[in-house]
Formats: C-alpha cells, structure tokens, sequence
C-alpha cells in the first residue's frame, strides 16, 4: 500500500500515514470558514470533506477524530473517572475549535465510565512540552490551589496523549460570564471573579516562564502596524499609543514574581453554582496588575459591544476591582500601561479577526477598533510621564 507522510505536531517528526486514512483531494473554490470547519470536523464525516480537513491544518486530525484508535489512547487515561469495570469506549469525536495548523480542541463522547454521557476534552498542541507544561499546571492548581475553595475552580486534568500531544481533561460546564452580567447576577458574578483571580495570584505555583517586558514591547509595536495597515487613518494614534507604552515601560515597576493567567478575559470564565476558569496557556510569572487590567479592558470591550458604550459596564468594573482588592478611584501606573497594552492588543485582534467572538466585520468592526484606540489613549493618563513633560 502506498503511503502519505503526515507530520506529528507532536515532536516535529515525519511518520507514515496509511493513504486509505487520508481524505480525498478537495474540490476547488473559496476557502471556508472556520465555524464551518469545526461544524463537519466529526468521528463521522472528517473524511467526507477534504476542503475542510486541509483548512485546519492539522492532519493529526486523521488520528485524534478516530473513535477506535482514540478508545486506545484515552483508556489509560479514563480509567481514573471509575465505572463499571468495561473498558472506557470514545462512541463520537468533534472538533469544537482549532487555530489553524497550530491548536485544536475536541470534544469526545465516552461510553463505559462513571456516570452516562461522561465527556471529556483532548486539546492537541503544536509540541507535546506545551501539553505536558499546562498538564502540571492544571493538577496543581486543580489539586492544591482550588482543593476546597468553595465553588471556585479549574477543568479536572486526566494526563496527556503524549503521540498526539493531546492534553486531555474534564471540561466544566456553565454559563459564559458575558452572558450573566447584564442580568441581576452580574454584580456577585464579578465578585466571585475577583476572588477567583486573588487566589491564582496568592498561589505559589512553580512555573518555567516568566513576563518579558521586551518581548511585550515588540508585540505591541507589531500590532500598531497592523492596526495601521487595516485602517490608515488609525495608524497615527496606534502608533502613538505605542510610543508612549515604550516610553513609559522602562519607568514602570512591573513585577515579575506571582502566577498570572495571562489571558484572563470573560469568554475564560464560567458561572455555575460557583466559578470556573479556563485556557492556561499562557500561565506564567508575570505582574498580577496584567491579570487584572486585561480582564477590565476587555469588559470595556463588552460593554461597547452590548450597550455601545465603552463605560456601560463601570458599575461592574468597580465592583471587580473592590473585590479583588483594587481602590478603583486610584490610577496606579502600572494597571494604567497593561490595560493601555490590552486596548491595543484587542484593536489588532479586531483587525486580524482574532480575538474573543463574535468577531465583527465592516463598519462594527472599524467603530470597535476606534473606540478600543480612545480607550488604550485615554489610559495613558495613568502612565508615568515622559523625561520631558506631560503627554500631548
């Protein structure tokens, strides 16, 4: 039998992929979009749209959407969730999301295991180390930091798939925060917010990263030519507000020394008789006031996408920063260049259709990069000032 080479995301290595295993060659047309992908990305029709299985750009897919060969891999792993002694069984496979040629998420339905309709998640990374790292990150705080916390939490790790370098684990259920804080909830959901990320920041995690400022710097010179690239007439004040943010940085005493998240926004958090978090990616030693000043910056962000103004969140952004032990009348340089630093990401997010969904197109999307930019501007007034004077 003739043989494709298909290349693990795993380690990096060419291994040999049965041909009859591949899907057939696609039709021509426009690429499609990733909803789309995701949607028909199943155990049962991976390889009944080829278009679509190239789009993700991760043949691993060929393998991880398998229910036979996927029951293998996850017995080891499942056996821990208890049953009645049959042998754990992966009855369907979805993909819920991907990044393309880079991450993919999967859904996998689980027959054999304690309790019907058990459910369990394989994240597949472009290196198993990436697996493994965020793998001991969730057992310590899953097991340590959060053991006993009183309704806050994180996903229940099971181990890794190391051939795949799949992260497998019990997903938790329960309402995105986005959509309890309009409600009467919204205030304690906030709270319970602020006391889930105080306790990650208490924690003493023993993490291999840490914030590099520098590289931070880079980005954020890297997203204001993008933003200008997208919208001409936005290009002074992206770039701008990045002068300034580089300006500042080196006056700024940020800290490198508490566990932050990293990608702390209300998409990762979820309200459920208590609240959980996740997406630890990007966990390291950083700044605690990063965590904090993404997570306001992106409420602003919400509240210019469900009320039209940025500040139709103020109440709840207070009452975030009271809880988590933040004088919100206060404007400490620090908070002020992280949540100025964010303004900008999300601005480039909105510009390369990345970011928290929805993602908006046209004039929706040019009136949020515009008002993200007012925003990361009207920060700089918390920034330390520059060698010469005040800000222009």
């Amino acid at each position: 039998m003739d043989v494709s080479i298909a290349i693990s995301p795993s380690e990096g290595k060419a291994r040999s992929m049965p041909d009859d295993l591949l899907p057939a060659a696609p039709s021509p047309g426009p690429p499609p979009r990733e909803t789309g992908v995701a949607q028909v990305m199943t155990s049962t029709s991976v390889g009944k749209h080829p278009g679509e299985f190239l789009a993700t750009g991760l043949p691993i897919l060929q393998v991880a959407l398998n229910t036979e060969r996927m029951t293998a891999n996850l017995d080891p792993l499942l056996r821990p969730l208890g049953g009645s002694g049959s042998r754990p069984t992966v009855a369907y496979a979805k993909l819920l999301a991907y990044k393309q040629g880079n991450r993919g998420t999967i859904r996998y339905e689980v027959h054999g295991v304690a309790g019907p309709g058990t459910v369990v998640l394989g994240k597949l990374y472009p290196q198993v180390a990436q697996a493994l790292r965020v793998e001991h990150v969730l057992r310590v705080l899953w097991g340590e930091v959060f053991a006993g916390s009183g309704g806050l939490g994180t996903p229940r790790p099971l181990g890794c798939v190391r051939d795949l370098s799949m992260l497998v684990y019990v997903p938790v259920e329960g309402t995105p925060l986005d959509e309890v804080l309009p409600g009467d909830g919204g205030t304690e959901a906030v709270e319970l917010t602020a006391a889930w990320l105080r306790t990650l920041h208490r924690a003493r995690l023993p993490l291999d990263r840490r914030l590099q400022v520098g590289t931070e710097l880079v980005n954020v010179e890297a997203w204001a030519a993008l933003v200008g690239q997208a919208y001409p007439d936005e290009a002074a004040r992206a770039a701008g507000l990045s002068a300034d943010l580089h300006a500042s940085a080196s006056r700024s005493r940020f800290r490198t020394d508490t566990p932050i998240h990293k990608d702390f926004h209300y998409k990762h958090v979820l309200v459920d008789r208590g609240l959980r978090v996740i997406d630890f990616d990007e966990v390291r030693l950083g700044d605690p006031l990063y965590d904090v000043a993404h997570f306001c910056a992106h409420l602003r962000l919400l509240a210019c996408r469900t009320t039209g103004d940025p500040a139709g969140f103020a109440d709840l952004e207070r009452a975030f920063l009271r809880a988590y032990g933040t004088d919100p009348s206060l404007r400490d340089e620090r908070f002020s260049w992280f949540a100025a630093y964010t303004c900008l990401k999300i601005a480039k997010q909105l510009c390369t259709v990345r970011g928290v969904r929805p993602r908006p197109d046209g004039e929706e999307r040019r009136r949020q990069v515009r008002l993200m930019l007012d925003q990361g501007l009207a920060y700089r007034a918390g920034l330390p000032e520059p060698s010469g004077g005040r800000w222009p």
